[in-house]
């Protein structure tokens, strides 16, 4: 399959009940929005080390879901943009700004077809994080819009589940067992990600999405041929949400759950 092929799939996947999943974790936009507005870093403190004051900074959150960590960074004074292939994301995520009396501009599209009047440019930061390499079925594509998105001396930040973890470890009964295939590079059906916030009964009605899984390795190949430079590269442990509930206790300060990559555009 074409990534135009995929992400038609994944887009239906992310408009079934995600709108009604994000009540279910974060409460009404209008009850989050109380929460972001009582402590605007917290949902961004990973990031702003790396950021500093992003006061007056344009920010492109990309694949930005609910729109929590772009309403936080506009809360912090930033400008931000969003763009996600999901309606139900964009329709959380305008209610939660609207509530928190933030403005962030949220475009609803296919990342690698977004519309010639919406053209991402000159932002100081670009944002990825946390599940999201996997919908693309070639990664030089999405980290070359990176690098045109960005300014001279803008900074690329990614964050996402480690490839350790996610290709090659799997919970069996009350083990994690390295029974997975490191190098795997066919598509594979998952269940949306938002599904362990829906009742069973809202859960069977759900499609699957299609993610291929990529290694260590390509990742940082791919970054360093888009002509970025990377600066970080950080293996996190003892990030124990990154791990099945039932995962043995521990675990997540022997195996890497995520990592980051920092990398600028010169």
């Amino acid at each position: 399959m074409n990534q135009e092929s995929i992400s038609k799939v994944n887009q239906i996947g992310w408009d079934q009940s995600v709108y009604q999943a994000w009540v279910n974790r974060h409460g009404l936009p209008n009850e989050y929005a109380q929460k972001l507005k009582s402590n605007p870093t917290r949902a961004v403190s990973y990031y702003i080390k790396y950021m500093g004051d992003v006061r007056d900074k344009k920010i492109a959150n990309l694949l930005g879901s609910k729109g929590n960590k772009a309403v936080s960074f506009a809360l912090l004074g930033a400008d931000v943009t969003v763009v996600d292939i999901s309606k139900e994301n964009r329709r959380y995520a305008m209610e939660l700004a609207n509530q928190a009396d933030v403005n962030i501009k949220y475009i609803v599209s296919d990342l690698l077809e977004i519309p010639e009047e919406d053209k991402l440019a000159d932002f100081d930061f670009v944002v990825l994080e946390l599940g999201v390499l996997h919908y693309f079925v070639d990664l030089m594509p999405l980290f070359n819009l990176v690098r045109n998105s960005l300014k001279s001396g803008g900074k690329f930040i990614l964050r996402d589940y480690h490839p350790f973890a996610s290709k090659l470890m799997n919970l069996e009964g009350d083990k994690m067992i390295a029974n997975g295939d490191y190098f795997e590079t066919e598509l594979v059906d998952v269940d949306v990600a938002y599904s362990i916030l829906l009742s069973e009964n809202e859960r069977a009605k759900l499609t699957k999405n299609k993610i291929r899984r990529w290694t260590l390795g390509e990742i940082v190949t791919s970054i360093a041929k888009a002509n970025l430079n990377m600066e970080i590269l950080e293996e996190e442990s003892g990030i124990r949400w990154a791990f099945p509930v039932n995962s043995p206790e521990g675990i997540e300060n022997k195996i890497p759950g995520l990592f980051t990559i920092i990398a600028n555009k010169y």
